[in-house]
């Protein structure tokens, strides 16, 4: 990422949106969750006065006023002859997908974690998960479906928007690879499963995941039509005592080692590598921050990266392509096909035996 040079003036006021960064967020989301940005959107060639807000919205002057003008701090709103309008960024954040998932995700399942990222950081255990939901909970992936709704609902949201904008790609590439028997390490809810052996009926696809996970894959699989195709083993993955199953030509990873810390993500591709024969391909998608075609996709990679460390585990992050490659050589696999700028910036890494 390429940072421009900015005046002494211009870079305090950037440091001064950062310290209010917080402020600005739950303002934001509040213009648009309480229809100020849609009433102002509706109206974009007149503007609207704070009372024909308050009036249109059945809400306080003062909810407008605060709302409103932090809304024109943040270059979201305009104020011309003491009339509102909306600008280029309210647009995107009253309509674009991607930021109102990205603000959900933040909102419903980071917010109230991310106090504790200090404490995270220095003990390398989600804090801000125990903060948050549970302190019993180790990580949060054995819990996704015990999240409050509003945060379940907003986590998926946040996966699948990401991992589906590639999806048809992936699905139209591996098809036309003619794998027998795949092993998908981290299936979750068995989307990918489902789509693939729909769009390729040779294949057969074992899901490996937490019991709560498998069993959601598989009554998907079965409402898909596709559970002939599609079985589970139920797995802590991070159990290094256990093996993978033997017999797999295929071993598909999508936005899951990412999960890990570089030392669990070595043994699992260790363990990956026990299990398949030379001819075996082991797949490895991931959204890699250097790989991004523009700064919007790097600077939302990297500020993800917070809460793999205060909500998910403690430990994981979202990686560089030549990071995933040395821990795929250090367990024994050569990179051998890279495939970037799928959907929004995922890479396709291509592994077999070394």
């Amino acid at each position: 990422m390429k940072n421009k040079k900015l005046s002494a003036e211009e870079a305090l006021l950037e440091a001064q949106k950062i310290a209010f960064a917080p402020v600005i967020f739950q303002t934001a989301r509040l213009l648009k969750e309480f229809g100020i940005f849609k009433i102002l959107y509706d109206n974009k060639k007149t503007g609207c006065t704070t009372e024909e807000i308050t009036k249109e919205r059945k809400i306080s002057k003062y909810t407008v006023e605060i709302l409103c003008e932090s809304g024109l701090s943040m270059n979201a709103l305009e104020l011309k002859d003491n009339k509102f309008f909306l600008t280029d960024i309210g647009y995107f954040l009253l309509f674009d997908e991607m930021t109102n998932v990205n603000m959900n995700f933040n909102h419903y399942v980071n917010y109230i974690g991310l106090f504790d990222l200090d404490k995270s950081l220095l003990k390398n255990e989600p804090s801000g998960l125990h903060k948050a939901f549970n302190p019993s909970w180790k990580t949060i992936y054995p819990h996704l479906s015990e999240l409050p709704e509003k945060a379940k609902k907003s986590w998926f949201a946040f996966d699948h928007f990401y991992s589906d904008a590639c999806f048809k790609t992936l699905v139209d590439i591996m098809s036309n690879r003619s794998h027998k028997k795949m092993m998908d390490i981290g299936g979750n809810t068995g989307k990918w499963a489902i789509a693939l052996t729909k769009a390729s009926p040779k294949t057969q696809v074992t899901i490996i995941d937490h019991p709560k996970q498998i069993e959601v894959a598989l009554e998907n699989a079965k409402k898909a039509g596709v559970d002939d195709k599609i079985d589970g083993i139920e797995m802590d993955i991070l159990d290094h005592s256990q093996s993978f199953k033997k017999g797999y030509d295929a071993v598909w990873m999508s936005q899951f080692l990412d999960c890990f810390g570089p030392e669990d993500i070595v043994k699992i591709l260790k363990r990956v590598n026990k299990a398949i024969n030379k001819e075996a391909k082991v797949y490895i998608i991931e959204p890699f921050w250097d790989k991004q075609s523009s700064n919007i996709g790097s600077f939302c990679l990297i500020n993800t990266s917070p809460y793999f460390t205060a909500l998910a585990n403690g430990k994981s992050k979202m990686y560089k392509s030549t990071q995933m490659e040395s821990y795929a050589n250090k367990a024994g696999l050569k990179v051998v096909e890279q495939i970037n700028h799928l959907g929004f910036g995922h890479t396709l890494t291509v592994c077999k035996k070394r």
